[in-house]
C-alpha cells in the first residue's frame, strides 16, 4: 500500500488547505496510507480532517524549523509519494527531501503567478531566486493553470512544467450550496445581488469593485453587494463604502465556513483580483449556476470562462469595465445548465487522477531504469 505524504503549514482556511484535503480525502478512500505533515496543527480545517487520515504535528511556528523534523521524517516512515503546494514550502520540502536521500516521488505545485505577484509586491522576488535555484530537482513540478505552469517554466528553465487543474468540485460542495442562508439582503424583495467571496487583502483589488458597484447601483438602484471574507483591507473598504454613501447596499459578513450558500443565493458573483493561481471561487459559483464576472487577470479566469464563453473578461483595474460586465451579466445571463456543465470539468476525481498518472508513469520510468 502506497503512503502518501502531503505538506502544509497550518490548517487555516486558504485554498491551498481545502484542495489538500480534498485530495486527501479522494486518495484515503482509494486504498493509499495519507498523511498529513502539519508544521503548524492549528486553522478551522482542522475540524474537517478526512477519516483516516493521519496528521503528523511538527509543532513549529517558523516553517525553515521544521526541516529536521521532515528530513526524519522522510527518513523513517519512507513515503512513496511527497506532495507540497505552496512555494515557500516546496523550496523548503525540496531540501528536505534531498538531505534526507528519500526515493520517494516528489511533486511540488505551484498556486500563485510568481511573476505577477513580485510585480505587484517586489519583497516575493526572493521567492523567485529561490524558485529558479530548487525546483529542478522536483520530480514533477505543476501549475494550476497554464499561465501559472508557463510562467514557473520561464523562472525555473524547466523542460516542462504541467497543468493541473484544482480539484473544487465535491458531493459535500453541493450539499453545502443548497443549504439557504439568512442574510436581508436575500430576503427584501427584487434586489439583485453580487457578491465576492476571498480575502480582504489588496491583491483581490476589491477597491475597484467598489468603484465599479457605485456605477451599477447608480443605474440599477435595486442592487446590493456583499463581500464574504475577513483580512487587513476591511476597514479601509468599509470606510470607502460610507465614504461613496454606499453603506445601505454593502455588506460585509466576514469569513463564512459555508460560502457557497451565499454563492447559490447571489445573482452575479464578481471576482477583482489583480492576479491569481488558478480561481477556485470562479469554479465554485458556475457549479452553483451563478453568472460569473471575473478580471482577466493572470491567471485562471480566462481558461476557466474560455476565453468568455462561460461569463464576462474584463481588464484589471478598470472600474467602468467591471461595472458595465456586471450589468450584462445580471440583464443577460447565461443558461446556468451552461455553466453547471462546465463546473464539472473541476471535480475532485478528474483533479485526482491526472496526480496518480504523474507518479505512475515516473514509477514505471525509474524501474524501466534501473
Amino acid at each position: 500500500m502506497r503512503r502518501l505524504a502531503f505538506i502544509l503549514y497550518s490548517f487555516d482556511a486558504g485554498g491551498v488547505e481545502r484542495m489538500t484535503l480534498h485530495l486527501a480525502e479522494y486518495f484515503i478512500k482509494h486504498g493509499y496510507r495519507v498523511d498529513l505533515i502539519v508544521m503548524n496543527p492549528k486553522g478551522e480545517y482542522a475540524a474537517h480532517i478526512p477519516a483516516g487520515v493521519r496528521v503528523i504535528s511538527l509543532s513549529k511556528k517558523q516553517a525553515k524549523a521544521a526541516v529536521p523534523a521532515m528530513i526524519s521524517y522522510f527518513r523513517k516512515q519512507k513515503p512513496d509519494i511527497i506532495f507540497s503546494a505552496k512555494d515557500y514550502l516546496n523550496v523548503l520540502v525540496i531540501f528536505a527531501k534531498k538531505v534526507s536521500r528519500s526515493n520517494a516521488t516528489l511533486l511540488v505545485s505551484s498556486r500563485v503567478h510568481l511573476s505577477e505577484q513580485a510585480r505587484q509586491n517586489p519583497s516575493s522576488e526572493q521567492m523567485i531566486k529561490w524558485v529558479k535555484r530548487t525546483y529542478r530537482y522536483a520530480d514533477h513540478v505543476i501549475g494550476v493553470s497554464k499561465g501559472v505552469a508557463d510562467d514557473i517554466q520561464m523562472i525555473a528553465d524547466l523542460p516542462i512544467v504541467h497543468t493541473i487543474y484544482n480539484p473544487v468540485v465535491t458531493t459535500e460542495l453541493t450539499m453545502k450550496m443548497n443549504r439557504r442562508v439568512d442574510h436581508p439582503f436575500f430576503s427584501i424583495h427584487e434586489k439583485n445581488v453580487f457578491l465576492a467571496v476571498g480575502r480582504l487583502h489588496e491583491q483581490k483589488d476589491y477597491q475597484t469593485l467598489i468603484d465599479a458597484f457605485a456605477i451599477v447601483h447608480e443605474h440599477l438602484p435595486d442592487t446590493c453587494l456583499l463581500f464574504v471574507g475577513d483580512g487587513d483591507e476591511k476597514e479601509a473598504l468599509q470606510k470607502k463604502v460610507a465614504n461613496q454613501g454606499l453603506n445601505d447596499c454593502v455588506s460585509f459578513v466576514g469569513y463564512q465556513s459555508n460560502p457557497y450558500s451565499y454563492m447559490k443565493q447571489a445573482d452575479v458573483f464578481v471576482l477583482s483580483s489583480l492576479y491569481e493561481g488558478f480561481g477556485n471561487v470562479i469554479v465554485e459559483a458556475m457549479a452553483a449556476g451563478t453568472q460569473v464576472v471575473s478580471t482577466n487577470c493572470p491567471s485562471g479566469p480566462k481558461e476557466i470562462l474560455a476565453n468568455g464563453t462561460y461569463g464576462h473578461l474584463v481588464p484589471v483595474g478598470d472600474a467602468h469595465e467591471l461595472a458595465m460586465a456586471m450589468e450584462c451579466a445580471l440583464l443577460q445571463p447565461i443558461s446556468p445548465a451552461k455553466l453547471l456543465e462546465r463546473a464539472q470539468q473541476f471535480t475532485v476525481e478528474a483533479c485526482a487522477e491526472q496526480y496518480a498518472q504523474l507518479w505512475f508513469d515516473h514509477e514505471k520510468e525509474s524501474s524501466s531504469l534501473r
